[in-house]
């Protein structure tokens, strides 16, 4: 009976949500629209990829072009390379600078680790920058000593799609740890014996513990992609074999949090226009139709939390560093 009760509790228990303010806070209390979606609501979804959680959530967007492109916004603001929303992983932006946009199956992350995803609807660039300018979709991966163990999950569906995951958690001491990796890929909507995506990932997890109240967290990946089409431009159809690495080092307690991570990204592309394929096509500087193209991110982020009984004061700077280097100007 006891039991009984504790669980009953437990599934009353209100959300906790982080995303509104950058700290937890019922959600209750939150000044902003924050939608919640759990790890059970994952599980007992059926979707295979993030955006498709996303479209369960009331006013959000979701546009698909191309079997591998995905477009994600809020309040009409969709389009082409929709770039008004901030995405971030455990509060790391997976946003492309260089490019202006997210490219949603390339995330370092697969289904079984996410704790739950946390939609913020509207204006929060006062808080996160110029890109949270519809919103933030946070995403949140369990901690290792909750994912204690082995996972392994497959799925298939139409167009040739196959999603496959497998994680292992566990923990030696102070130190706590969770490996992931997955495999996706799918067909082509226009030709279902051709590749549009396909994909491997590998990630990384680790947390120490340092103290009664401090943390410190290290994690990397890598996601890497033979096969990608991107939007159709006009006439023509971008392919490309894009990759993404990232290193993150977080340390917090409960005053100071200082986050440095770096995020690259690099593809080849091509820009082939099918209707007159031998007739026409885009030439690089090299006289090659391939480009090569490397984007890097380097942030840094630093708080300082002062605590007056209701109230918090917050104090902090960020700097960010971007390099871009490639042939990416051509000529007809």
């Amino acid at each position: 009976m006891t039991q009984s009760l504790d669980e009953e509790l437990q599934y009353l228990q209100e959300e906790k949500v982080v995303t509104a303010v950058r700290h937890e806070q019922p959600i209750s209390e939150s000044p902003s629209n924050i939608y919640v979606i759990t790890a059970e609501d994952i599980r007992q979804s059926g979707a295979t990829d993030i955006p498709t959680l996303l479209r369960r959530v009331p006013g959000m967007e979701v546009m698909q072009t191309t079997g591998a492109d995905f477009n994600v916004s809020v309040r009409g603001n969709n389009q082409l390379i929709a770039n008004r929303i901030l995405v971030l992983i455990d509060g790391r932006s997976i946003y492309l600078d260089g490019q202006g946009t997210v490219l949603w199956p390339l995330l370092p992350v697969t289904l079984p680790e996410i704790s739950r995803i946390e939609v913020l609807k509207g204006p929060a660039s006062a808080v996160y920058g110029f890109n949270a300018f519809d919103g933030v979709v946070n995403i949140i991966t369990t901690s290792p000593e909750k994912l204690k163990g082995t996972t392994f999950q497959i799925g298939a569906g139409e167009f040739g799609t196959i999603r496959t995951a497998a994680v292992h958690a566990g923990a030696h001491k102070l130190l706590r740890y969770r490996v992931s990796t997955g495999w996706d890929q799918n067909q082509q909507w226009n030709n279902r014996d051709g590749l549009a995506f396909r994909a491997y990932k590998f990630n990384l997890h680790t947390d120490y513990t340092l103290g009664p109240t401090s943390t410190l967290s290290a994690s990397g990946g890598i996601v890497d992609s033979n096969r990608f089409d991107g939007q159709p431009v006009g006439a023509a159809t971008l392919a490309t074999e894009p990759s993404q690495g990232y290193a993150n080092l977080l340390y917090e307690n409960s005053n100071i949090l200082l986050h440095f991570w770096w995020n690259r990204h690099s593809s080849t592309s091509e820009e082939m226009f099918p209707a007159v394929l031998n007739l026409f096509r885009q030439i690089g500087p090299n006289g090659s139709s391939v480009r090569a193209a490397a984007f890097n991110t380097y942030n840094a982020l630093g708080q300082y939390t002062l605590n007056f009984e209701d109230h918090r004061l917050t104090l902090g700077g960020n700097y960010r560093f971007n390099t871009v280097s490639g042939d990416l100007t051509g000529q007809f």
